[in-house]
């Protein structure tokens, strides 16, 4: 884990907002993204968590200054973001269901980059099997392993992951988690977790929205802190929250 306040960041966001519909859900959000490391947003529902990734890639209306990798992003299309190494990993999976598992797959081959589909099959050996079978009929936790298998599946310095736990059952959970540990320092991961548990685990550094905006951001052992946790919940430690 590095020192943000040190760290090179290979994500930078300043005075960001966003806006859905005639909703302004990001109000000016701050924030950096330290190189190699997992920062993990944690907030009530509808303070912009998901919106701040989908903000990243622009895939919402908004301005301010993003820059990765030291260049401004924030003026180019979506395909062209995403084709410098940043993979999204969104909170509803978006799995093709009417294509097999390995077609999914296929479709998330980036050109100019490797393709490693020996360590997504370590990862997720059941996907090997289920290669053939096509993505719709699969598990809530089997659509959570394919999502997470297109965003490892090429050289991606950047991935943006929403709530990768929400929604499966405890014994999914923790095969996700595990995955995730395996992989820290493959590439910097910014992640929506709300998911406490998931979040002691894999954060290096920890970033409370309120609001649409960035509130404060901390070492991981903030998490550790029940009241701080509830209070930027606005519930329980074991809360899964939403946008």
């Amino acid at each position: 884990m590095t020192d943000p306040a040190q760290a090179e960041s290979l994500l930078e966001l300043r005075d960001v907002h966003a806006s859905i519909g005639v909703s302004h859900i990001l109000q000016g959000v701050t924030l950096d993204v330290p190189a190699g490391d997992v920062t993990v947003i944690i907030g009530r529902n509808g303070v912009g968590k998901t919106t701040t990734l989908r903000a990243v890639l622009g895939l919402v209306d908004r301005t301010g200054a993003i820059r990765y990798a030291g260049e401004r992003v924030d003026g180019l299309e979506t395909s062209r973001i995403a084709r410098r190494g940043i993979a999204y990993v969104p909170e509803d999976r978006d799995v093709f269901a009417d294509l097999t598992v390995a077609e999914n797959l296929a479709l998330a081959e980036r050109k100019g980059s490797a393709h490693h589909y020996d360590l997504v099959f370590d990862l997720f050996p059941e996907l090997r099997t289920r290669s053939r079978q096509l993505a719709g009929t699969l598990s809530g936790g089997q659509q959570q392993m394919v999502s997470l298998a297109r965003g490892l599946l090429n050289d991606n310095p950047l991935m943006l992951i929403d709530e990768p736990t929400k929604g499966l059952a405890p014994k999914v959970v923790a095969e996700v988690v595990a995955v995730l540990e395996q992989v820290k320092g493959r590439s910097t991961v910014l992640m929506v977790e709300q998911n406490i548990a998931a979040a002691r685990r894999l954060a290096d550094h920890v970033v409370i929205m309120a609001e649409g905006r960035v509130v404060a951001q901390h070492a991981p052992d903030v998490l550790e802190d029940d009241a701080t946790v509830r209070a930027a919940l606005g519930v329980g430690i074991s809360a899964a929250g939403g946008r």
